[in-house]
């Protein structure tokens, strides 16, 4: 899970010539860095939990978009692990490219979390596509060097990714971006709410960050974990559930209602902590809720807001709303009543 990555070294200028809203999204991650700009790969106690990128720059040139339309994603095959070999020990120092055998043990006991990207290199139709990347993890307990160091355990709550990695000849395309992000969809759609996983973690060094912070991933803090003279950070993505739309047999809607009770500019900063609050609940929690606000024949707010979600029962529903920023603050006054549609239901989307 230490991003070890097969990439040109950056200048700091490289990182800071982002987009404004890109900065901001990784104003978290840049702050942790401090002066450390370089990178040197490393293992930890020789077993390598490696997070693996080949190329932070992404071209958007025709030819590339048409690639990455070509390129298809599926689950790894014990037939595709001499590919997935010969990527490995090409990109990396013999002292820290994974075994033929790390990557087999992988494939066999955590196959879920071994995905490889391919794409047909021939118009012969009978020929196989070619592996030209793959990303790989297992799944742990805790976010530990002695718990990343043993075997998967498939009812472990972190999932440790070990491998984001791409042939040289298709790097610096965009394909590890578009390959981080296929593999995170896919392990979230197909997984069940209760499987027990909360998130994915990795490590990686303070030049990779951005990479990982626009695959939405946060930077947590620098590691304990010490290989080397450089530093290490961890970072995380939790499990995004999908919100639930109706109320579930035990539940019932309810709705708060509410005004401003302080000058605007004194409830913005509660605001925004109050919609990210919301979407915790619904995509983290996977709670049934939704969140706005009124607006007038012309559209213009000044009608107060509303807030309508799922609870067990009104004990349940006002311990809900007294956790809202918006509450806690003193920002509003509110009303909460539980709803019992009679005609028609409400189903949220």
């Amino acid at each position: 899970m230490i991003a070890k990555l097969t990439v040109t070294r950056l200048h700091c200028l490289g990182v800071l010539l982002l987009s404004t809203s890109y900065l901001i999204k990784s104003t978290a991650a840049f702050s942790l860095i401090g002066n450390h700009l370089h990178h040197r790969s490393a293992t930890a106690r020789g077993l390598h939990l490696i997070s693996r990128f080949a190329s932070f720059s992404s071209s958007t040139s025709a030819d590339d978009d048409q690639l990455k339309a070509n390129i298809q994603f599926r689950p790894a095959t014990l037939e595709d692990m001499d590919a997935c070999y010969a990527i490995e020990s090409a990109s990396y120092p013999v002292d820290e490219a994974a075994s033929r055998e790390a990557l087999e043990y992988r494939r066999a006991q955590a196959t879920h979390y071994f995905r490889v990207a391919t794409l047909a290199t021939s118009t012969d139709e009978d020929k196989i596509p070619a592996v030209i990347g793959f990303c790989c993890g297992t799944r742990c307990q805790e976010f530990t060097e002695e718990a990343m160091s043993t075997s998967h355990a498939s009812d472990g709550k972190l999932l440790a990714i070990h491998s984001v990695v791409v042939d040289k000849k298709y790097r610096r395309q965009g394909i590890a971006t578009v390959m981080l992000k296929e593999y995170m969809e896919s392990i979230s759609s197909s997984m069940d709410a209760d499987d027990g996983l909360e998130s994915t973690v990795l490590l990686a060094k303070s030049h990779l960050l951005a990479f990982y912070v626009n695959c939405g991933f946060t930077v947590l803090r620098p590691s304990p974990i010490v290989h080397g003279s450089e530093l290490w950070y961890e970072l995380e993505r939790k499990r995004l559930l999908p919100a639930q739309t109706i109320p579930k047999d035990d539940e019932q809607w309810f709705v708060k209602t509410e005004t401003f009770c302080k000058p605007f500019p004194q409830v913005k900063p509660h605001l925004e902590a109050h919609k990210e609050w919301v979407a915790e609940l619904r995509h983290v929690q996977g709670q049934c809720i939704t969140s706005g606000y009124r607006v007038d024949a012309e559209g213009k707010p000044g009608g107060g807001g509303l807030m309508f979600f799922a609870a067990n029962s009104y004990d349940e529903a006002m311990e809900l709303v007294l956790q809202d920023p918006l509450v806690t603050n003193g920002c509003v006054d509110w009303q909460l009543n539980g709803w019992i549609g009679q005609v028609g239901d409400v189903q949220l989307r």
